[in-house]
């Protein structure tokens, strides 16, 4: 492409039919690009709505089948994410030649931990709330500052990072500016 441009520049270039096939050839690969461009916004678009659409299918089967509005469902994945991350610090202490598969250890009990912290909150708070939605709304909202802070006691202000493993680095290289993962 730099090349086809300098071809372009003025007084580089005299001969008419060598500029009018650096200009058809400059068109051709900027549309291969502008190709590549739209289909890596639609798929970070696709990835990030699906990303979306989950979260929101939670809260509606929650509100749906209980019939809870549920202030503190961001605060569950939370939990999850928190439970990954101490798993990845468990295995850098105690298992360092394990830490590039912690993700397959992690997945599992992260559902673990929200399942059980969820279950707890369900029968200690929620269950004696059925009924009355404001009062749901008010407690959930609750228990979500209540979780916020204790996980800020937990492991500070900060946020902290769970690594990427190699084997899930990089992705698929399609077009030449598109790379899927």
């Amino acid at each position: 492409r730099t090349r086809l441009e300098s071809l372009l520049a003025p007084g580089v270039e005299t001969d008419a039919s060598v500029r009018i096939a650096a200009e058809t050839s400059l068109a051709q690969v900027n549309r291969k690009l502008m190709i590549g461009e739209v289909l890596g916004q639609a798929f970070s678009g696709m990835s990030l709505g699906s990303i979306l659409l989950l979260a929101a299918l939670g809260l509606a089967i929650t509100f749906g089948l209980l019939g809870v509005i549920n202030m503190a469902h961001g605060e569950m994945l939370m939990l999850g994410a928190y439970s990954t991350y101490v798993v990845q610090l468990m295995l850098q202490r105690y298992a360092p030649g394990a830490i590039e598969y912690y993700p397959l250890i992690a997945l599992p009990v992260a559902f673990f931990v929200t399942a059980v912290i969820g279950m707890a909150l369900e029968r200690t708070v929620i269950r004696h709330l059925y009924g009355r939605p404001l009062e749901t709304l008010l407690a959930t909202w609750g228990i979500s500052l209540m979780l916020i802070q204790a996980v800020r006691l937990a492991f500070g202000a900060q946020n902290v990072e769970v690594a990427n493993p190699q084997w899930l680095s990089g992705g698929i290289q399609v077009l030449p500016n598109l790379v899927l993962p």
